[in-house]
């Protein structure tokens, strides 16, 4: 903390802006302390670089280079509208793909054949999702005939979980205790 405040008083006197008192405060301090007096050094050979660097100004030219190496406005204009019409391209064609994909494929879509097909295949996975999802249930209630923990078990479970929910919803809905 105490180095702290002569750090800000360094910093003061770099700017001209310390008074008397602040800077015997400042003096005796750096006497006291090597931390301080090597940053206190530092600080000052870093100003003298400063104070001594030549001020770089640019060319007399410089401003009208620049300006005249900027693009033209139609230049500009053209960039611009290059870029918009290759947006515009980029979204139109996969458009017109999908139309002359569609306008290709509805011939065949259409044939008798491939929608009878279509339906009978569609039939067949119905069947046979029907036919394991009944072995699956035939088989549950086998189990559940033979062994009738395992049903109490299952809403055992299931009903620890619905109090547990509920619970933990009533807790996270009331607001904490606000602490003085």
């Amino acid at each position: 903390m105490e180095h702290e405040e002569y750090g800000m008083l360094m910093m003061e006197a770099m700017d001209g802006f310390i008074s008397g008192a602040d800077q015997r405060r400042l003096d005796e301090h750096l006497h006291r302390c090597a931390d301080c007096r090597q940053q206190w050094q530092a600080m000052m050979a870093i100003d003298l670089l400063f104070r001594q660097s030549p001020v770089l100004r640019p060319a007399a030219d410089f401003a009208q280079r620049t300006i005249a190496r900027l693009p033209s406005r139609r230049a500009r204009l053209w960039t611009v509208t290059m870029i918009y019409l290759a947006l515009l391209v980029s979204g139109i064609v996969p458009i017109l793909f999908g139309i002359w994909a569609v306008n290709s494929l509805l011939p065949l879509l259409q044939e008798p054949a491939l929608i009878n097909g279509f339906l009978d295949v569609l039939g067949r996975g119905i069947d046979v999702s029907t036919a394991v999802l009944n072995a699956l249930f035939n088989g549950l209630g086998e189990l559940i005939v033979q062994q009738p923990a395992i049903l109490g078990w299952i809403l055992v479970s299931a009903g620890m979980t619905i109090v547990g929910s509920g619970v933990y919803r009533q807790l996270t809905a009331q607001p904490a205790p606000a602490h003085s």
